[in-house]
């Protein structure tokens, strides 16, 4: 059985899938939720601007941190205010959109022939997590524009980046079928 996305009469979309796929991607959703590292939501706006204003700062230093959350600005104090006023927005959004790929992926976790259920309502949600995987990948290989990728597709299989490198290929792959399945 091959990776495919199975698109229904009324715009949802199911992946059939193994169940390696499932595992490795709900690893993957799982860490980009703990390098985001969200503040609590609450319904409640005063507890909700409490938990922003608590939630720690993102780690700058860190490559995949700054391909999530590129500065807005070239100017230092632009790009400072506008994380101050919007990355937690934007850390909570990055949570929110894998936490539905998180439930969707539960009912499939342990089957041997996986079927997940995208409703037409969470497939960009979808998107915008596989994409984001894929950021924190290209960032942790190195990938800063055409030449690198070249590079990283011809990586010797002893390279201690491969794994990465397949997983990164992997999670490409699986979102053009998505979009295929979307579009199409």
């Amino acid at each position: 059985m091959r990776s495919e996305f199975v698109r229904d009469s009324e715009g949802g979309i199911t992946w059939c899938c193994l169940p390696f796929e499932v595992g490795l991607l709900e690893s993957m959703v799982t860490q980009l939720v703990e390098l985001v590292d969200a503040p609590a939501w609450s319904e409640d706006p005063l507890e909700r601007w409490v938990n922003e204003r608590e939630a720690k700062p993102l780690d700058r230093e860190d490559p995949a941190v700054g391909r999530l959350f590129p500065d807005a600005s070239s100017d230092a104090d632009e790009a400072a205010e506008f994380r101050r006023l919007m990355e937690a927005e934007l850390r909570l959004q990055k949570a929110a959109d894998a936490e539905v790929v998180l439930t969707a992926l539960e009912p499939a976790r342990g089957e041997s022939e996986p079927e997940v259920a995208i409703p037409l309502s969470e497939q960009h949600a979808w998107l915008r997590t596989l994409n984001a995987i894929r950021l924190v990948l290209a960032a942790r290989l190195g990938i800063e524009d055409e030449e690198d990728a070249e590079l990283v597709d011809g990586l010797d299989p002893e390279d201690e980046r491969t794994p990465v490198a397949d997983v990164y290929h992997w999670v490409g792959y699986v979102q053009a079928l998505l979009l295929d399945a979307i579009t199409g």
